[in-house]
C-alpha cells in the first residue's frame, strides 16, 4: 500500500444488496386460447339468436299449417326444420364452453406454476437476505484509503490547527508501524501533540524538543564536520534571501572554512561566534563570557586561536568582508547554544538524547522572532541533510513538515527532491494557499483542509474543478464519563397492638293470612228399584191409592198415561249405561265447592354477642449497607453523509475540520468486483470526489480494510422506501 491519506465510512458496504432476481410475474393466458374462446363467444352471440328464432318460426308456422290441413306428417317437418335450427346453437354453445374448459386449465395449470415459481423466489430472497446479514455483520465499518504505490509524498493545503493535528495523528502513525518518523513542526501550534501521546500509549521511543530552548540537547550537529557546519550556516544565512547569488554564499562559506580551520576539530556554535566576534574587534566577547551569554567556558578561545585568525585575515581582507562578519555573527548568536548539551529535558553538559523512533522538533509557541526564524530554517536543513546521508542498508526515516509555507522554496525543494530520489515518504503541510504556495500545486500529490479566505477557497476550487460534486459527511462524537457513589444503611422497628369487640341482636315477628277456595264436579249415581203389580180385578172407584197413583209428579204415572209401560227391569238389575239410555240424557253432577280462612301468627328472638381481642407485637430491625462506586465511560460517533456536494468557495470554506478533499480520491467508475464493500458495478459516469476523514479518534478500533484509489466504492443516496 503507499502513502496512508485518510478514513472513509464504508456506507455503501453496509447497505442491504437488493436480490438480484426478480419477482416471477404473474402468468399472462394462452393468446391462442383466449382468441379461440373470444372466437367461441363471438359465434355463438352472433347465430345462437338467429337460429332459435328461425327454428321457432318455422316450428309455428308449419305446425299451423299442418293443423290447418290436417296432415299428421307436417308436425315431423315442423320438428324437423326447427331441429335442424336449434343444432347448430348446441353446437356453438358445446364449442364455447370446451374452449372457457380450456383456458380455465391453462390458467389453472400457469397459477400453479406461478406460486411455485413465488415461494422459491420467496425462499431464495430469504436466503439472501440471511447472507447479507451476515455479510453486513462482519463487514468493516470504514475503509482505509491509501494512496498509489507510487506516490510517497502528499501536499496539505489549509485546515486548522486540531485539524492538522488530527491529520499528523493519522499519518503519522501510519508511518510509524513501517520505519521512524521525524516531525518538523514549524506552525508554533504543537500539532505532533496528538502523535506523542498515541506513541507514550503505545511504548514507542520518541524524543520531543521544543526550540530554542532545547537547542543544546539536539542532535542538528551531530555527526559533522566543520566543513559541514559551515556549508550549513550559510544556507541558513541565506534562507529568506531570495536574491542571494552563488558568489555572495560562495564568500560567506570561505570565511566560515577558513575560521573552521583555525578552531581544529572542536567546533561549535559558541567557538564560531567567538572568532568572528574576535575578527570584528569585540574584545569583550572575544575574551570572555559576558554576563548573562549563554555560552560555555569551552567557547573561549585561546591565545594561539587568537593569533592564527589575526593573520589570517589582515586588516585590509578584513575590512572588505566586514558585512559577511557581522552578517554570520548575528545569525549564530542565537544559535550559539546548540550542541551544548544544555535545555529542559537532560542536565547540563550531558550532550544530545539518544535517538529515538518518534523525533519531533517544534518550534514554541509565542511571537515569531528571529530566532524563531534561523532555528526553522536550520532543522529544515539538518533534515534535508540526514535523509541524504543516512545508512544505505538501514531504512529511512519519513519527514512531516507542518509549516512549509515559512520556508524557502528552494529549501523546499532540496528536501523534496532529497525525499523522491530515495522513495522517503515526504508529507508538506501548508497553513495557507497563497499565490507562493499555490506554485506546489500538482494533481496526484495534493490535498485540502479547510480554506479560511475567499482567495484560498477560490484557488482550490479551481484546482479541483468548479462544478464537481463530491461527497462528504457530518461526524459527531459524544464523549461520557459517568461516575457513581453510593451509600445506603436502613434500620426499623414496627410494634402492632389491636383489639376487637362486638354484640348483635335479632328480634322477628311475623302474620301470615290466607284464603283457599277449591270446586270439584262428582257424577252422581241414583240407586232406583222398580216394582210393577198388575191388578186385574175390576176398578168401581179410585181409591187413595189409586189417586197417588195417578199423580201426574211420580214417573209411573206419567208414562202410563202415555201409554207406554217401562220394560221390566231384569233380574240382575241394568248397568249405569242402560239406566242412562232409558233415561233419555247424561248422568248428573254434583258439583262440591269448598272455601276456607285461614290466620297465622308467628315470632322469634335472637340474641348474640361476641368478644374477640387480638394483640400482636412484632419488632423488625434490619440494617442494610451497600456501597457502589464505578466509573462509566462511553464513545458514540453518529455521522451523515451528503452525497451531492458542489466544489465551489463557500463549500471549501466550510468543510469540516476533520476531513481533507483530495482531487484524485474519487469513486470507482466502474469495477469488475469490489471485494472491500460488495457493492455491484454501476455503468461508468462522471465520478464524485469522496471527501476523506483525518481523524483517528473517529474511527476509533472499529473494523478497517484497506482500499485503493481505484476501487472506492460509489455513494448514492438510500432508495427511498415506498
Amino acid at each position: 500500500m503507499g502513502l496512508h491519506l485518510g478514513w472513509i465510512p464504508n456506507e455503501p458496504g453496509l447497505r442491504p444488496r437488493e436480490f438480484e432476481r426478480s419477482a416471477p410475474a404473474e402468468p399472462a393466458p394462452d393468446p391462442a386460447m383466449v382468441a379461440a374462446l373470444q372466437a367461441a363467444l363471438h359465434a355463438r352471440g352472433l347465430w345462437s339468436r338467429m337460429l332459435v328464432a328461425v327454428g321457432l318460426f318455422a316450428f309455428v308456422l308449419f305446425g299451423f299449417l299442418s293443423a290447418v290441413a290436417r296432415i299428421t306428417w307436417g308436425w315431423g317437418v315442423a320438428a324437423g326444420l326447427a331441429l335442424c335450427c336449434w343444432l347448430p346453437v348446441v353446437l356453438l354453445a358445446l364449442n364455447r364452453r370446451r374452449a372457457a374448459t380450456r383456458l380455465r386449465a391453462e390458467t389453472e395449470q400457469q397459477a400453479t406454476r406461478h406460486a411455485a415459481e413465488v415461494a422459491e423466489y420467496e425462499q431464495g430472497k430469504a436466503r439472501w437476505a440471511e447472507s447479507e446479514a451476515e455479510r453486513i455483520a462482519t463487514a468493516p465499518r470504514w475503509l482505509q484509503v491509501a494512496a498509489h504505490e507510487d506516490v510517497s509524498r502528499l501536499d496539505v493545503f489549509g485546515g486548522t490547527g486540531p485539524g492538522r493535528q488530527n491529520m499528523v495523528t493519522g499519518l503519522g502513525w501510519e508511518l510509524l508501524e513501517q520505519r521512524a518518523v521525524i516531525v518538523l513542526d514549524l506552525t508554533q501550534d504543537r500539532v505532533a501533540d496528538g502523535l506523542l501521546t498515541a506513541a507514550a500509549r503505545a511504548g514507542i521511543s520518541l524524543q520531543d524538543y521544543e526550540l530554542p530552548a532545547d537547542l543544546g540537547e539536539t542532535p542538528l550537529l551531530a555527526g559533522l564536520g566543520g566543513d559541514q557546519i559551515a556549508s550549513l550556516i550559510v544556507e541558513v544565512v541565506h534562507a529568506d534571501d531570495a536574491g542571494a547569488t552563488a558568489p555572495v554564499r560562495a564568500t560567506d562559506l570561505m570565511i566560515l572554512k577558513k575560521i573552521v580551520s583555525v578552531l581544529g576539530a572542536g567546533v561549535s556554535m559558541g567557538r564560531l561566534h567567538a572568532a568572528l566576534t574576535e575578527l570584528l574587534g569585540d574584545a569583550t566577547a572575544a575574551g570572555g563570557t559576558p554576563t548573562g551569554s549563554t555560552g560555555a567556558a569551552s567557547d573561549v578561545l585561546a591565545e594561539g586561536e587568537r593569533a592564527s585568525l589575526g593573520a589570517l585575515f589582515g586588516d585590509g581582507f578584513r575590512q572588505q568582508v566586514t558585512g559577511n562578519l557581522v552578517r554570520l555573527a548575528a545569525v549564530i548568536e542565537p544559535l550559539t547554544a546548540l550542541g551544548t548539551g544544555t535545555g529542559t529535558g537532560t542536565a547540563a553538559g550531558t550532550g544530545p538524547r539518544q535517538p529515538a523512533r518518534l523525533t519531533c522538533l517544534s518550534l514554541a509557541e509565542g511571537p515569531r522572532d528571529v530566532a524563531a526564524d534561523l532555528t526553522a530554517a536550520l532543522i529544515v536543513q539538518w533534515v534535508t541533510r540526514a535523509v541524504s546521508t543516512a545508512d544505505d542498508g538501514g531504512i529511512r526515516p519519513a519527514v512531516i513538515l507542518a509549516g512549509a509555507d515559512e520556508q524557502s522554496t528552494r529549501h523546499l525543494g532540496r528536501l523534496t527532491a532529497v525525499c523522491g530520489r530515495y522513495d522517503i515518504p515526504l508529507v508538506r503541510t501548508f497553513s495557507r494557499l497563497t499565490e507562493e504556495s499555490a506554485r506546489h500545486l500538482d494533481t496526484r500529490h495534493t490535498a485540502f483542509l479547510r480554506l479560511a479566505t475567499r482567495p484560498e477557497a477560490l484557488r482550490a476550487a479551481e484546482h479541483i474543478g468548479l462544478e464537481r460534486r463530491f461527497v462528504a459527511g457530518r461526524f459527531a462524537r459524544r464523549h461520557s464519563v459517568s461516575q457513581s457513589k453510593t451509600r445506603t444503611t436502613s434500620d426499623s422497628v414496627t410494634h402492632t397492638t389491636g383489639r376487637t369487640e362486638g354484640e348483635a341482636t335479632t328480634h322477628t315477628t311475623g302474620t301470615t293470612t290466607g284464603q283457599s277456595y277449591s270446586e270439584a264436579e262428582v257424577p252422581r249415581h241414583d240407586q232406583q228399584v222398580h216394582v210393577h203389580v198388575e191388578d186385574h180385578r175390576p176398578q168401581p172407584g179410585a181409591s187413595r191409592d189409586e189417586r197417588r197413583q195417578d199423580d201426574p209428579s211420580r214417573p209411573g204415572q206419567a208414562r202410563a198415561r202415555d201409554g207406554k209401560q217401562e220394560p221390566r227391569r231384569r233380574a240382575g238389575g241394568g248397568n249405569g249405561k242402560g239406566q242412562a239410555g232409558t233415561a233419555g240424557g247424561k248422568p248428573k253432577i254434583d258439583v262440591v265447592k269448598t272455601k276456607t280462612w285461614f290466620t297465622a301468627k308467628h315470632e322469634s328472638d335472637s340474641n348474640t354477642k361476641s368478644w374477640s381481642t387480638t394483640e400482636e407485637t412484632s419488632h423488625t430491625s434490619t440494617t442494610s449497607r451497600s456501597r457502589t462506586d464505578g466509573v462509566s465511560v462511553g464513545e458514540e460517533v453518529s455521522y451523515e453523509l451528503v452525497y451531492d456536494h458542489q466544489v465551489q468557495p463557500e463549500t471549501l470554506m466550510a468543510l469540516p475540520e476533520d476531513q481533507m478533499l483530495a482531487p484524485n480520491i474519487v469513486e470507482a467508475a466502474a469495477s469488475a468486483g469490489q471485494p472491500a464493500t460488495g457493492d455491484r458495478p454501476r455503468a461508468a459516469t462522471q465520478s464524485k470526489l469522496v471527501a476523506l476523514v483525518i481523524d483517528p479518534s473517529v474511527v476509533g478500533t472499529a473494523q478497517v480494510a484497506p482500499v485503493s484509489p481505484g476501487e472506492i466504492p460509489a455513494f448514492e443516496p438510500p432508495a427511498l422506501k415506498r
